[in-house]
């Protein structure tokens, strides 16, 4: 099977999406971390591909818990429900699971919005790869760091959607597959084109329960239990 960073589609995009990036940062932005995207069995078989397609992460598109966002002009606006992950120390290429574990000083909980503006497909990896991945905004809750090492034990997800629970799973890596594979898969992804994950990145791993549509409710509150929530609202 091809590897994510042996795929020219992934690669090609990730070298166009690292100079939106750099650009980004040249215009005052700060690094943030990755997000990652089309995780879930079915998303890999319909686009082709062995692992989660990355974006990049800047404060540009970071949002505090309760705020208000207007999606109106946005085309297919989805919201997502992560967990986030803590890197504490640099990781390379080909590291093994535990490494990656070793790697993780924190964990907590991060709200992602989408907008979908590109037919989704094989075909179309390169263009959605570019385009950091269909990525608006994130909302991030506090990092619990007793939770070093990538231990989610006893996390439990909640979703609210005004107020009304919608789902919840403690199942958390069932859709986006293992976390420490993730987080080497970032690694490793991110040395094929001369990038590093870095002590200080956060990832978002992909969501817990399929995307729900930003026109299902109003305000969308997240919880990974006993962590506190957070929460957006749509304008």
């Amino acid at each position: 099977m091809t590897a994510p960073w042996q795929d020219a589609r992934v690669v090609a995009g990730l070298t166009r999406q690292l100079l939106l990036r750099k650009q980004m940062l040249d215009g005052g932005a700060s690094a943030v971390g990755w997000k990652v995207g089309f995780g879930a069995p079915a998303a890999l078989e319909l686009m082709q591909i062995t692992a989660p397609l990355l974006g990049f992460l800047t404060d540009a598109t970071v949002f505090e818990s309760g705020a208000t966002v207007d999606a109106s002009s946005w085309g297919q606006p989805l919201i997502e429900f992560e967990v986030a992950v803590y890197v504490g120390s640099d990781l390379g290429p080909g590291a093994a699971d535990d490494e990656a574990r070793a790697a993780i000083v924190a964990v907590g909980s991060a709200i992602e919005l989408a907008n979908v503006n590109l037919s989704i497909g094989p075909d179309h990896v390169e263009e959605i790869v570019a385009g950091g991945i269909f990525h608006t905004g994130v909302i991030f809750g506090d990092p619990d760091h007793d939770r070093a090492g990538l231990d989610i034990s006893g996390l439990t997800a909640r979703i609210h959607i005004d107020g009304v629970e919608r789902a919840a799973t403690s199942d958390l890596q069932a859709i986006t597959g293992a976390y420490p594979r993730i987080v080497a898969d970032v690694a490793s992804t991110l040395a094929a084109v001369g990038e590093k994950l870095r002590a200080g990145d956060v990832i978002i791993t992909g969501s817990v329960i399929p995307p729900v549509p930003l026109d299902e409710g109003t305000e969308f509150e997240f919880a990974l239990e006993p962590l506190a929530p957070i929460s957006v609202r749509v304008g």
